[in-house]
């Protein structure tokens, strides 16, 4: 799979080069010396953290959804474990699909509260 060269190499890329809804934040993401020197740090996984997400929002997200799908096979380890102290805890009667998504257990992101409370509709009175 080829990855955009926005995503991989943020600081170098040349602005120009990027599509047109992403050349604003690119502009100030490298000029930007925090951004930098976490770049520096942890590479894509800067696209992970919410300090990057709160100062740019469109290309964050656009990372987030082309990195979040690749675990890493230590991730596929822990989700197997997970499964399978469930299975021999509760002796098989569990259902894993219908009693809540593993992906809880094995990510480290914090999940986006205050969005899913603004998109969240409250039941109408019957």
């Amino acid at each position: 799979m080829n990855f955009p060269s926005w995503l991989t190499q943020p600081l170098l890329i040349n602005v120009s080069d990027a599509t047109i809804q992403y050349q604003e934040e690119l502009s100030e993401l490298q000029h930007d010396e925090s951004v930098k020197t976490l770049f520096k740090l942890k590479g894509t996984k800067m696209w992970l953290y919410d300090e990057v997400e709160r100062k740019y929002p469109k290309i964050s997200t656009s990372a987030r959804e082309l990195l979040i799908p690749f675990p890493s096979s230590y991730l596929v380890e822990c989700g197997f474990s997970a499964v399978d102290n469930l299975l021999e805890a509760k002796r098989n009667r569990l259902e894993i699909t219908k009693h809540g998504d593993l992906r809880l257990k094995l990510t480290k992101l914090s999940p986006q509260i205050k969005n899913l409370c603004c998109m969240h509709q409250a039941q109408g009175s019957h």
